[in-house]
This record gives C-alpha cells, structure tokens and sequence, in this order.
C-alpha cells in the first residue's frame, strides 16, 4: 500500500543536479529536507524497502527540469531511513526517488515549491 507526505520547501534550498552548489548549501539543504521529513513523515509505517517519487507542484508555470532538482531530496530519503521507514538507502532497498511535474496550484506559498513523496512497494524497475 503505497505511503505518501507533503513537504514545503522554500526555493533557497533546492539545489541542482549539476553539483555547482557550493559543499555548505547542499549540506544545509540535506539538514533543512532531513528536519522537513521528519515532521511530514512522522507516524508513517515503516515499508523496508521502496519506490520512491516524488511529484513537484510550483506556484506558476515557468519551465524547470524536475529530473534536476533529485539532488535535493538525498536528505529526504536518509531521514526515512533514520526513522526506520527504510531499512537502508541502497539499490536493494531503495528504487528512485524519481522527480516528475505534478502541477501548478497558485496555492504554494511565493519562493516555495510542494513535493508529495510517495513511497510504493519496490521494484528494481519503476513500473
């Protein structure tokens, strides 16, 4: 049964997949995405193992890669596995996460951006 939660992020803390953030930022947003994971997914059951995606809803329709913005949930997935959501974080236990565009909704607060993570049972291939 698939498990899913909702993170707020502000857009200071997402970083791209082109590892051009200095080690500081990509290690203050892995602490900010640990801490905002920790509240969001408190109380869910623990999988093991999983699929992990994630869709991304933005306030306006600008063009964005969503593949690119994979790099700043890596303190997501540790957190699920601190919390013991997730025996470990490796390709045997772990499949994705992959980002996708989930939609646009006037609703996110200005400079943030809204990630649903579903986590479903895992699979070596994401379909």
């Amino acid at each position: 049964m698939p498990r899913q939660f909702t993170l707020t992020i502000p857009q200071s803390e997402v970083i791209g997949s082109n590892r051009d953030a200095p080690i500081w930022r990509r290690k203050r947003t892995k602490d900010t995405m640990r801490a905002l994971t920790r509240d969001a997914a408190h109380g869910l059951a623990p999988m093991g193992t999983a699929t992990i995606f994630i869709g991304i809803t933005k306030r306006t329709r600008g063009r964005y890669d969503p593949t690119n913005l994979t790099d700043t949930f890596k303190g997501c997935v540790d957190e699920l596995v601190t919390m013991g959501i997730l025996d470990e974080d490796d390709y045997h236990h772990v499949t994705g996460p992959f980002v996708y565009h989930k939609g646009v909704d006037a609703r996110v607060p200005p400079k943030h951006i809204r990630a649903l993570v579903t986590l479903t049972d895992y699979s070596t291939i994401p379909f």
